[in-house]
């Protein structure tokens, strides 16, 4: 993408999870296709963004190769993904952050663009297979910091929960839309190579 483009886009990959359904493994550096996941993802990633952007909580020497920044979340409880968002929009330089989970191997460019396409000033975009609300990947404004900020100092921890209150352009997709499936279990995982 070009650098002057405008808006100017910034990727985030997050990466910053606990790992409890993969019996506490990093699943950034789970190895997907002879290469750890991230590697893959940020490759994606950096095909349709101006900067990437990884939330990790650990492992930072390895995320450190694929990055131009790592982000942390404030808190070293594990808040989840809400908490590395927050992270990322306060470190961006992108007026839009691209929002990816590091579990979604079969995601791919023409999915993120659709995203990218639907870009709006004041509004977040995410997806919804048939009936079912895909609050990651998305896309959210980064004048939309401080309503997120707003929305953590209440309590709010989870994504779909925010994307609703701001309003959020959802893209309709086929309820079986294989490229939105998260690898969180060892056996999906596996199924997935």
């Amino acid at each position: 993408m070009n650098m002057s483009a405008s808006p100017r886009i910034s990727a985030l990959l997050l990466a910053g999870g606990r790992g409890r359904r993969v019996g506490g493994a990093d699943k950034g550096l789970l190895t997907y296709r002879g290469a750890p996941i991230s590697a893959h993802l940020s490759a994606l990633l950096r095909s349709v963004a101006d900067e990437l952007l990884i939330s990790c909580n650990r492992n930072a020497e390895h995320y450190r190769q694929w990055a131009d920044r790592l982000v942390t979340d404030s808190s070293t409880d594990y808040p989840g993904p809400l908490a590395g968002i927050l992270s990322g929009l306060r470190q961006t330089s992108g007026e839009q952050l691209l929002v990816l989970p590091c579990d979604m191997p079969l995601i791919d460019q023409a999915l993120l663009e659709q995203l990218l396409d639907q870009a709006d000033p004041d509004r977040p975009v995410f997806f919804r297979t048939g009936e079912q609300p895909q609050p990651l990947p998305c896309l959210i404004p980064r004048r939309l910091l401080p309503a997120l900020e707003n929305a953590w100092l209440q309590g709010v921890r989870s994504p779909l929960r925010w994307l609703r209150t701001m309003d959020a352009i959802c893209l309709d997709l086929a309820a079986d839309e294989p490229r939105l499936t998260s690898a969180n279990t060892p056996i999906l995982w596996q199924a997935l190579q």
